[in-house]
């Protein structure tokens, strides 16, 4: 049994940790697909100077998925938005510009999480694309690294 005291520490240092760590986004997996994992590095919306949004992709069951998270420091704050994810597609490593986007979704309903649908690109060059567009302001997107 932990002593009423080391109860209260270990409380502080969650609390604490809350404040280092704010709005971390943990991703689940593609619906269907739960062997996927992320490849590539997480790329970040920015809406006024602030982290907003998290964008990865992933690789699994043959596909790649993109995904978008909303971070609840910005779903408290009482806008409203719209999401939209996409696997970008890459002639080459050295192209700086998508030839196209594959398994597209979107989701005009303030949406916490949303899954690009399967895109069969595992042998091309890609990126997941995520945009938020934030009512009565602007869109707001990014790619994550690419992965060839």
């Amino acid at each position: 049994m932990i002593a009423p005291m080391k109860k209260g520490i270990i409380a502080v240092a969650f609390v604490l940790l809350g404040f280092v760590f704010p709005g971390v986004a943990n991703a689940e997996t593609p619906p269907g697909c739960a062997s996927a994992a992320q490849i590539g590095s997480t790329a970040y919306i920015q809406f006024q100077g602030n982290n907003i949004a998290s964008v990865k992709q992933f690789a699994g069951c043959g596909h790649n998925y993109s995904y978008v998270y909303m971070w609840e420091s910005f779903r408290n704050s009482g806008k409203n938005w719209i999401t939209q994810t996409a696997i970008a597609v890459y002639s080459s490593a050295s192209d700086t510009t998508p030839d196209t986007h594959k398994g597209g979704n979107s989701n005009p309903n303030n949406p916490k999480e949303l899954w690009g649908k399967p895109a069969d690109t595992l042998d091309k060059c890609t990126a997941a694309y995520g945009l938020v567009y934030v009512y009565q302001y602007d869109n707001y997107s990014k790619y994550t690294g690419k992965r060839c």
